[in-house]
């Protein structure tokens, strides 16, 4: 098997794990009760310890048998420490039709640890299999279902519940990699904090994957219908790397579309300063100083703190010298319609404009970090055609 290939499997199992792990602490009676996440086991909640193995290899029955022994002998290490608890081996195998199985008999489970049945005591292994049950689960993708008609269930929503699974599976990863093991008491989460990650979160995350399950018209429409740029915001637009350019849509036609409908039009409405975009782009400076020259073409008048002579973060925080009509405010010229700046440079200076809104369509750059002291609202997909993103921004 290629090295990539089993990287991908291990996210998917672990993305696997997540969306059984939504599923038990949605399934709590108990809106206050913890379901422990990566700390001896995968799973623990009330008294029971899951384990979770998802196998999208095919592996014979022979291979499905040892598989399955070597996670039940660490179950069984764990039931010596602890016999007040139930323990659960929940297990995917490509091709393995869903059911459950419980042995009710030492010979039948010695059948299934082989040689390693002689290194415990019959009576260990009769207490221990009373306490024990095996569950070969649903695949992946029957899985990810269940767990969004959960979340429509318990939530009342529809396309929404894309939304909340996002920023749920999203929180989880967030607890595992933030909280080390021997820091277990933070491992942990309960179903009223989920609810509470869904009624008051600010972020909204897309990912576009998700349009395989709505259809990509539908899906641009969820989007449409949760996609909100104020012209009198701070805004600020990352452009990942991932998001190339086609024959019909350049980047510097977009933010010039952009510009046009959000700054100079805007301006000419309004009775008061409407705010320049600022646009970070994740590209080497030969592609961006490309776009520059594009922009220039186009007569879109851009700040990007003098890039050429070193970078001035004085001059690239600062406020568009206005012209105005003393009558009425509105805008008749501007020094420059957009910042612009590198994504490389935004890490590196001291960007001092801070943002009511973050626009994200990027498949690297996180949403979180991006801005220390304020708490703006973002807006992020992860994977989206450049045309569909100029769309977005003309549709609203």
């Amino acid at each position: 098997m290629k090295s990539e290939d089993g990287a991908y499997f291990a996210i998917k199992g672990f993305i696997y794990q997540f969306d059984k792990t939504i599923l038990e602490v949605l399934n709590q009676t108990d809106e206050n009760a913890f379901v422990k996440i990566e700390q001896e086991q995968d799973l623990e909640y009330e008294n029971l310890v899951v384990q979770v193995k998802y196998y999208e290899t095919f592996y014979d029955k022979p291979q499905q048998k040892q598989k399955v022994k070597e996670a039940t002998l660490k179950l069984m290490t764990d039931f010596a420490l602890d016999e007040t608890k139930f323990y659960c081996l929940f297990v995917y195998f490509n091709g393995e039709s869903p059911k459950q199985v419980n042995y009710n008999s030492v010979d039948e489970f010695d059948n299934l640890l082989g040689k390693n049945g002689q290194m415990y005591h019959e009576s260990f292994k009769e207490r221990f299999i009373k306490k024990f049950i095996l569950v070969y689960a649903t695949d992946f993708q029957k899985q990810f279902k269940d767990v969004i008609e959960k979340i429509q269930n318990d939530y009342k929503c529809k396309e929404e519940a894309y939304i909340y699974h996002a920023l749920i599976r999203n929180n989880l990863l967030n607890i595992i990699s933030e909280n080390p093991i021997d820091d277990y008491p933070k491992r942990q989460i309960n179903k009223n904090q989920l609810s509470e990650l869904v009624k008051g979160a600010k972020s909204k995350i897309f990912h576009s994957a998700y349009a395989e399950y709505l259809g990509e018209v539908k899906y641009f429409k969820f989007l449409t219908q949760n996609f909100d740029c104020q012209t009198r915001n701070t805004n600020y637009l990352f452009i990942g790397n991932n998001i190339k350019e086609t024959s019909e849509v350049s980047l510097a036609e977009l933010i010039e579309s952009i510009v046009h409908k959000y700054y100079l039009k805007a301006n000419t409405r309004a009775r008061g300063v409407v705010h320049p975009f600022n646009i970070v782009i994740q590209k080497n400076d030969d592609e961006i100083q490309r776009i520059k020259e594009e922009l220039i073409e186009r007569g879109i008048w851009f700040n990007d703190g003098f890039k050429h002579y070193g970078f001035s973060e004085k001059y690239f925080n600062s406020k568009p010298v206005l012209e105005t009509n003393k009558a009425d405010a509105k805008i008749l010229h501007s020094s420059f319609f957009v910042r612009l700046i590198s994504f490389e440079d935004f890490q590196k200076h001291e960007i001092t404009i801070k943002p009511h809104k973050i626009f994200i369509f990027a498949n690297d750059i996180p949403s979180k970090g991006l801005f220390d002291d304020s708490n703006p609202t973002v807006f992020a997909v992860n994977d989206l055609d450049i045309s569909m993103i100029k769309k977005l921004f003309n549709e609203r």
